[in-house]
Formats: structure tokens, sequence, C-alpha cells
């Protein structure tokens, strides 16, 4: 029943959220030479891509925090003990994103190049993945700067610590959540749809790319950091938090 409970939470936030993202090109004027079913199918795309992205990321997102709450001697590590902690939760949003792309080509069809869009999906989830490494790098080398730590105060009552916060890691997931408005006020449709569902050359390029070298980045960033298994103290933190 959790499970059920949680998948039908994530499905509801996102048929909440592309709601919330009709309303809004609505008050800037509208979704330009998108129709309706090739912006639903748009972030449906986005939607399978950052479900599927978010079910590690969050162990990124809390890299800096592990850096705050671990004692010195403890040198914080791109461990795949700690990375691959899964949190199915997301995987709500991934089903959320296939329905929408499945109405999308009930609407305007698929045409040969549709099976493309798992290549499309795929690089687009290296570029969040890689997004999150570059801002987590960040918050470990100042977490002092980037970490906050909330305490709930009430008369009569303990003060509770609430669990700390990377402002980076909120950056990453503001930036992940907005990227279908700047899609449509730049992007024509036909990068998605000819007018079937079908990625053209010029996205899949240019996702390539922009994926390419935020994946080299994170690389350089995390240089000497990339291990197997994490430190003792720093794998008790993350199975702790997860």
């Amino acid at each position: 029943m959790r499970a059920v409970r949680g998948l039908f939470l994530g499905l509801t936030l996102s048929f909440l959220n592309l709601a919330g993202a009709f309303l809004t090109l609505v008050a800037l004027g509208g979704l330009g030479n998108w129709t309706n079913a090739q912006f639903i199918g748009m972030f449906g795309l986005l939607e399978l891509a950052s479900g599927i992205a978010f079910i590690v990321c969050p162990n990124i997102w809390r890299l800096p925090v592990a850096e705050a709450n671990t004692s010195d001697r403890t040198d914080i590590q791109l461990a795949a003990t700690t990375m691959l902690i899964p949190h199915w939760a997301a995987s709500a949003k991934a089903l959320a994103g296939i329905v929408l792309l499945a109405y999308a080509v009930i609407s305007e069809g698929v045409g040969p190049g549709a099976p493309l869009v798992v290549v499309e999906a795929a690089m687009i989830v290296a570029g969040y993945l890689s997004l999150s490494l570059l801002f987590a790098r960040l918050g470990v080398a100042r977490p002092d700067l980037d970490v906050i730590q909330l305490v709930l105060k009430r008369p009569g009552k303990k003060d509770r610590e609430l669990p700390g916060l990377s402002i980076g890691a909120m950056v990453v997931q503001m930036v992940l959540n907005i990227g279908a408005f700047p899609a449509v006020k730049v992007l024509p449709a036909s990068v998605l749809f000819q007018p079937e569902l079908a990625p053209s050359f010029a996205l899949l390029a240019w996702t390539a790319l922009v994926a390419g070298l935020l994946t080299a980045g994170a690389i350089i960033a995390w240089w000497g950091r990339i291990v197997w298994n994490a430190p003792r103290e720093q794998q008790r933190e993350a199975e702790t938090a997860a």
C-alpha cells in the first residue's frame, strides 16, 4: 500500500506540475508554435529524464551536507556505494513522463526517428547528473557557504533541528524543474516533432554537446575522489539519511 500511495502521489504531482506549466505559459503569452499535444510530449520527455535521474540525484545533492555532518578526518568521496542507493519514489515521475509521451504519440503520430527519443532522454539524464555533480563539488569544497541548517523553535518544547540543505542542490532542482519554459519559448516544435514524434538531428547534436561538456566537467571536478567504497563515516551518514 505504501508503494501504491507513493506512485499515486508521484503521478499526481507530475500532472499538477503540467497544469501549472500550462497556466504559466499562457500567462507568458502562450505556447507559440507548439500544439498542446506537442508541449505535453516535450514535458513528458523532461519528466521521464528527470524521473530517472532523480532516482540517484538525491544522493548527489546530499554530498555537501555529508561534508558538513562528518568529521574533518573524512574526505567526502564520489563513491558508488552511496551514489547507487536508489530513491524509487522518483520512478513515479518517470512513469508520468512515459504516459505524457504516449499521449503525444497518439495525438501526433510517430516518425522513423521516434526511437531516438530514448537516446535524447539518456543524454538529458547525463546532463542532469553532471550538473548536480558540479554543484555538489562546489558545496563539498565550501560547505560553510552552501549548507544551511534550520532549527524549529516552539514555546515550551525542545528545539527541533531539520535535516541540512544544500543551497546548490536547491538551485539545481529549480533549474531542472523550469526547463520546459525556456524550451517552449526558445525552440521551435520541429526540434521534437516533424510533425510526428521524432527528435531532430540538431536537437540530438546540441544535447550531446552540452551533456558531454557537463560530464567532462563533473569528471574533472571529482577527479581523485571517484571510488567504489565510501569511507565508513560517509557510508553511515548516507544510509542514515536514506
